[in-house]
Formats: structure tokens, C-alpha cells, sequence
């Protein structure tokens, strides 16, 4: 049967469409300047900046390397590093990318023998160090902004953001740590829903069976603390070095800032992903992550032109080759 898009998609497109080209072209000025900028870039600083993508997208294959280390598993390097570009490009790409991405992870690592227990596992560890790690680097930007700069209002539209980060931090730490039993408890509650929604009932024998693994893994994990802290400092310095990037990205366009304003810039500006469910942040990390550096004193041609280099480092020029990984790993 033939089906129509419902009409407040469309309003909701047309609206979304209309504000962005009312705001390019309130600041058609500064966009120019920044496109004057951006041709006009060094070379040398750009190709650093291109590294501290790179090596930003190795520190976080090593996050996955790590979990299956610890759950008796071993996956060489090439695979670790696709793995973690493409899970961060569906994450960043599409809607909910966060379900997209775990599925992603569950066909790749379901074809290297690994079971379902511990791919769930590993996305929630890897989850928690991520947002672990963005609510760290928010807490050194929101110190810097009050402290050393003596700013009590940069920050305030980061703390909504913040709020859901603990509450979604919190409430995966909640489910990870909960009994055995509870956790039977809430996956019997869960098949005889899903069951009832589709009409057909699931095997419960095979449900518990995977929590009674999910389980083991857990425990297995949990008793080295040591291995969840290093977990947590992957994950910072991934996102120290997509500060560096950035960094870069500024003085390949002719200006200065202090390292640690653009890492208090970028802390303040990764929080707000947390805030919004458009696709790639919508524009909202972007523009914020403009507006920190401008706080910081970085021109705001510099800051746009910064940002848009960085967005295309670390996302758009990746895609083509994240189909190809995606591709492969999953074929």
C-alpha cells in the first residue's frame, strides 16, 4: 500500500531548512571571511591537524581492544581502528546513532565469534567511558571558564546538557551494576512485553542463558578497576586530541590560542551532543563550539573556519571510507 511522509515531518524539514538559511545569511559576512581563511590555510598545520584525527581515531580502537582483552578475546589493530571510525560515524550520522552503532558492532564481532553477552558488554562500557570522559573534560572547561577567565554566564547553555549526561551515565552505571537476579528479573519482564508486542513468544531459556553470560563478563570486568580507569582515560585522550586538531586547524589559519582555552573550548562544546537528537548535533556542537572559541578571544571568522575544517577532518571527508570499513566488517 502506498504511503505518504506525515505532514509535521515536512513542516518540522521546511522550519529547520528556513532558520539555517536565516542564520547564513545574518552572518554571510563572517562565513565569508572564514571561506577566505580556509583557502588560504598552511599546509603543514593541516596536515597536523589530519594526525591528531588519526591518532584520535587510534586511541579509541584501543578502548575496544581493551574490553575484548579483558572478556579473552583478541582483534587485531586494522580491525580495532575501522571498528571505532565507523561505530563513531553511525553514531554521528543518523538518529538514535547510538542503536545503530551497536548494531554494527554486533554484526562485526558476531562474525569474529564473539557472543552477543559480550558485545553488549563491551557498548556499555564503552558508552559510560565515553560520556565519562565528555563530563571530565566539562568539568576542567567549566573550571578554566570560572576560574582563570572569572566567566560565570560562557557555560550556561552546557548545563542541560551536563544534567543529561550524569543522568544517562548513571543510569547505565545503575543497569551494570544491578543483581543477577534482578537483571533476570527485568530481562523475563522484557521478553514477556516484547512477546506480547509481536504476538509470538520468545524463548526465555535462551534469554537467561545470555543473561547468565552478560553476567560472568561483568563480573570478569569489574574486578579490575584499574582496566575501567583506563578505560576512562582513553576515552580523554581521544577527545584531547581532537582538541589538538583543532588547535592545529587554528594556526594553520594564521591564528593563536592557548592549548588549554581550546581544550576548555572543545569540553564545553562536546557536552552539548548529549542534547540533541539531529543528526551529527544538528549544527548545535558546531555552533558552539564557535561561539567557546570566540570566548576565548579567537576571531569569529577564525573560529568558524576552525570548526568547519575540523568537521570535515573528522566527519564528512571520513565517511567515504567509513562505507568501505562498514562494508567489510560486515559482509
Amino acid at each position: 500500500m502506498h504511503t505518504t511522509r506525515p505532514r509535521w515531518t515536512l513542516i518540522v524539514g521546511a522550519a529547520a531548512l528556513l532558520a539555517v538559511l536565516a542564520l547564513v545569511a545574518h552572518n554571510w559576512a563572517t562565513i565569508h571571511e572564514a571561506g577566505v581563511l580556509m583557502r588560504a590555510a598552511r599546509p603543514g598545520w593541516l596536515a597536523l591537524g589530519v594526525f591528531a584525527v588519526l591518532a584520535g581515531l587510534v586511541c579509541a580502537g584501543q578502548i575496544y581492544g581493551r574490553v575484548l582483552g579483558l572478556l579473552g578475546y583478541r582483534a587485531p589493530q586494522p580491525w580495532l581502528i575501522a571498528a571505532a571510525m565507523v561505530s563513531t560515524l553511525i553514531s554521528q550520522a543518523i538518529p538514535a546513532g547510538t542503536v545503530g552503532s551497536y548494531a554494527f558492532l554486533t554484526a562485526s564481532l558476531r562474525r569474529r565469534g564473539v557472543p552477543g553477552a559480550c558485545v553488549a558488554l563491551l557498548a556499555s562500557l564503552e558508552l559510560i567511558s565515553w560520556i565519562g570522559g565528555m563530563l571530565v573534560l566539562f568539568g576542567f572547561g567549566l573550571a578554566y571558564k570560572l576560574l582563570l577567565l572569572h566567566e560565570s554566564g560562557a557555560a550556561e547553555v552546557s548545563y542541560p546538557a551536563a544534567v543529561m549526561a550524569v543522568v544517562v551515565a548513571g543510569g547505565c552505571t545503575f543497569a551494570v551494576t544491578r543483581p543477577r537476579v534482578t537483571l533476570h528479573s527485568w530481562a523475563s519482564g522484557l521478553a514477556a512485553l516484547v512477546g506480547r508486542l509481536a504476538r509470538r513468544s520468545l524463548p526465555v531459556g535462551r534469554i537467561q542463558h545470555i543473561v547468565d553470560e552478560l553476567d560472568r563478563n561483568r563480573r570478569l570486568v569489574m574486578e579490575r578497576p584499574a582496566e575501567i580507569l583506563g578505560l576512562l582515560g582513553l576515552q580523554v585522550g581521544v577527545f584531547a586530541l581532537h582538541a589538538t586538531a583543532l588547535l592545529m586547524l587554528l594556526l594553520a589559519l594564521g591564528v593563536g590560542a592557548p592549548p588549554l582555552g581550546v581544550l576548555a573550548a572543545y569540553g564545553l562544546a562536546l557536552i552539548v551532543s548529549t542534547f540533541t537528537a539531529l543528526p551529527g548535533g544538528g549544527g548545535a556542537v558546531e555552533a558552539t563550539l564557535a561561539l567557546s572559541l570566540v570566548a576565548q578571544g579567537v576571531p569569529a571568522e577564525a573560529a568558524l573556519g576552525a570548526t568547519i575544517l575540523f568537521r570535515l577532518l573528522s566527519f564528512w571527508l571520513l565517511l567515504p571510507l567509513g562505507a568501505v570499513c562498514y562494508r567489510m566488517l560486515t559482509r
